[in-house]
């Protein structure tokens, strides 16, 4: 009689996705990844196009669901603004359609060309979902297109944090002794100074520009990733299996390598979501700055930054770049907490 298959998911995975925050954070990280990865499809603008006669134009005005003769579907009006700033909404009504041809864009290195866009006007007009900045561009194709921007920062921003941060505390925390001593004295004085605070005393020094902003805000998150693994490494190097496979003969790198890593894959897979979201948020914030990304690129921080100036005549300019730095960073944070209680094995089956 044949053995019977367990083909039941494992603990961890039921238990991450048992919670509807966790389902939220997936669904948040998803839409963001597919946003980044995709934003010249999905905007139907070049983010830089400029249209001085729709400056300031607010988002969601001359929209209907129905058309000139009662039909269905979704119908825009041509919006601009006047010389003295009042909105003109013309007569005319022109329908959203979906899968069309428009700007033609370049994307992954010029790997992609195309002038394909999901959705777009069926006509001689421009429309703004979510209306327009101080230069008439379309605030919803640079939220696409800086999508990918903040993707980037926080993944370069967490790999320097991997790259150099986990292989400290893992030397430290194994080696102990006076090594120990001057790796943790270290990551002390870098933690005496606040994240953001750290990030902008590193762009200040390296110079403004996004690949200064990935490489200060990836400088501060290492004594973060030093720390957490250095305790679990305490916490690990003494455990019957070290004892075993150091009585086999292993030398002490290949120790680290083939069993305290493996055994510290918990928290530093935890720790990289929560960080992700801090990276993202300390970019974002470098950009309210002005020490992040440069006009005119679609970073959401430089957005934020450029539209509080216009908070009184036109808030939806700094709104929706606000909410979808708190949409991401909310993502990742629900993901993290998710994470956390799933890979821990004291918590509740």
């Amino acid at each position: 009689m044949a053995a019977k298959t367990n083909t039941s998911p494992p603990r961890w995975r039921k238990k991450l996705f048992s919670s509807w925050l966790a389902r939220l954070g997936f669904v948040l990280i998803g839409l963001f990844l597919f946003v980044a990865a995709f934003a010249p499809i999905i905007a139907p603008y070049d983010p830089n196009s400029q249209n001085l006669r729709a400056t300031y134009v607010p988002p969601f005005v001359g929209m209907s669901l129905t058309g000139p003769e009662g039909q269905l579907g979704l119908w825009v009006r041509e919006i601009n603004r006047t010389p003295l700033g009042e909105v003109m909404i013309g007569e005319t009504q022109y329908p959203v359609k979906l899968f069309v041809r428009g700007d033609a864009w370049s994307w992954w290195g010029g790997i992609l060309r195309s002038d394909f866009h999901l959705f777009g006007v069926d006509g001689a007009i421009k429309w703004y979902p979510f209306g327009a900045d101080e230069q008439g561009r379309d605030i919803f194709s640079r939220l696409a297109y800086g999508a990918w921007i903040s993707l980037s920062i926080g993944l370069i921003a967490v790999g320097i944090g991997l790259g150099v941060g986990v292989p400290l505390g893992v030397v430290s925390g194994y080696a102990g002794g006076r090594l120990d001593l001057v790796v943790q004295r270290l990551v002390d004085i870098m933690l005496s100074f606040p994240g953001i605070l750290l990030a902008i005393v590193l762009v200040a020094t390296f110079g403004t520009g996004l690949t200064n902003v990935m490489i200060a805000v990836g400088i501060a998150t290492i004594p973060n990733y030093a720390r957490l693994v250095r305790g679990s490494v305490l916490s690990l190097r003494d455990r019957e299996f070290v004892e075993a496979s150091k009585a086999l003969g292993n030398n002490d790198w290949r120790i680290m390598a083939q069993h305290i890593v493996p055994n510290a894959l918990s928290p530093i897979i935890v720790q990289s979501s929560l960080q992700m979201a801090i990276a993202i948020l300390f970019a974002a914030g470098l950009g309210f700055l002005g020490l992040g990304a440069r006009p005119p690129e679609p970073e959401w921080g430089l957005m934020l930054a450029r539209g509080r100036e216009y908070l009184a005549t036109a808030p939806h300019v700094a709104t929706f770049p606000g909410l979808a730095i708190m949409a991401v960073a909310l993502g990742f944070n629900l993901l993290g907490d998710a994470l956390r209680d799933a890979l821990d094995p004291r918590g509740k089956s």
